[in-house]
């Protein structure tokens, strides 16, 4: 019965203990100040294992199909490249300023690292305070499957052939991104 007792008593404690601390302001919360590695650790283990668990039942599709991969182009070009780049074209100014700084889709790390259900599941749910948004409301499971096609060649996609594919989806030199929410 005494260790139940001490045990409350230092939940208690703790608590106290953090509720003061995150009251204090002490933390630096700004995005240009990296996380304490204990804290990097916590994170990125919570955030890997949720999707682990949360992608697991995820069914994939014949990703092989034409269609699926142009219907994402202009969607991946209008939204996702100012992030995480494409061949030959370099995230926009603002993706620096991001922390956890989103992944280059050219590097082919997150292509090795994550299996398709997981990048599924990352672009229809989003990551919480990372700046990755969730286009599930928005985008059909079309969409997002041929998000992830195109993820899967990204990092073996040349420049040119990223052009290319651009300029055919182009109407009347529009940005390449044809639809509205």
């Amino acid at each position: 019965m005494r260790f139940i007792w001490t045990a409350a008593a230092v939940l208690v404690v703790l608590s106290i203990g953090s509720f003061l601390y995150a009251w204090s302001g002490i933390y630096n919360i700004a995005a240009t100040q990296p996380h304490w590695d204990i804290t990097r650790w916590f994170i990125e283990t919570l955030k890997d294992r949720s999707i682990d668990v949360h992608s697991d039942d995820v069914q994939v599709p014949n990703l092989d199909e034409p269609t699926i991969k142009q219907a994402a182009f202009s969607h991946y070009h209008g939204m996702c490249r100012l992030c995480h780049g494409a061949p030959g074209v370099e995230p926009e100014e603002f993706a620096e300023g991001l922390y956890p700084e989103p992944p280059e889709m050219t590097s082919g790390h997150l292509q090795q690292e994550f299996s398709q259900a997981r990048i599924h599941w990352i672009a229809k749910n989003g990551i919480k305070l990372t700046g990755m948004p969730a286009f599930g409301p928005t985008h059909t499971e079309e969409e997002l499957w041929g998000l992830v096609a195109l993820v899967e060649e990204m990092d073996d996609m040349s420049p040119e052939q990223y052009t290319q594919q651009l300029d055919q989806r182009k109407p009347d030199g529009q940005n390449g991104h044809q639809h509205t929410h």
